[in-house]
């Protein structure tokens, strides 16, 4: 193997080989990682959360009262529910957003309330082909008010919003129901 080009064989011969042998080993290693680096306890300090504003006693006792109040008015809803919320219409923390899924399209009875306010203002939307279609609710508080509304199957969400978010807190609340006849 001493003539021309016998050498230069066994030597390419040899480091195909050893290229084929640390290959296959190198490709049968798997690095397996636990995932995110764990944080050590010096990195777990977190900013204390923003403090909730306190609410008055007083005002709580009312606001329990209004809530007693219209969950009596939106008891008197009828059918099955598909969408039942209330939430406080003034003060800290007002409104509420929920959501709910029509499963059966047609007609559905809207039936809204609110205690301790003149009015209140409640959003019920829709997404349609056509985009999002918003049904709005001025609600006198002096009755009970309600609607036939037709929805699409799909999401349907109610909203309850406050125009003045800074007023003053007077334990008001108001509410919404959804049923199917």
């Amino acid at each position: 193997m001493s003539g021309p080009g016998g050498t230069n064989t066994v030597r390419c011969a040899a480091a195909y080989v050893v290229g084929l042998l640390l290959a296959g080993s190198l490709a049968s290693c798997a690095y397996e990682d636990e995932g995110d680096p764990r944080p050590t306890a010096a990195g777990q300090s977190r900013r204390p959360a923003p403090a909730a504003p306190t609410k008055d006693p007083g005002v709580l006792g009312v606001e329990a009262s209004n809530y007693a109040e219209l969950h009596k008015r939106l008891a008197e809803a009828p059918g099955s529910v598909l969408l039942s919320d209330a939430g406080p219409a003034d003060g800290p923390g007002v409104g509420f957003t929920k959501a709910a899924t029509v499963t059966v399209a047609g007609p559905h009875t809207v039936t809204a309330a609110c205690v301790g306010i003149p009015h209140a203002q409640i959003f019920l939307s829709q997404n349609s082909l056509g985009g999002t279609e918003h049904t709005v609710f001025e609600v006198d508080c002096s009755r009970i008010q309600s609607q036939v509304v037709q929805l699409q199957k799909g999401y349907v969400s109610a909203q309850l919003t406050r125009p003045d978010p800074t007023g003053a807190w007077t334990g008001a609340v108001a509410g919404i129901k959804v049923t199917g006849r």
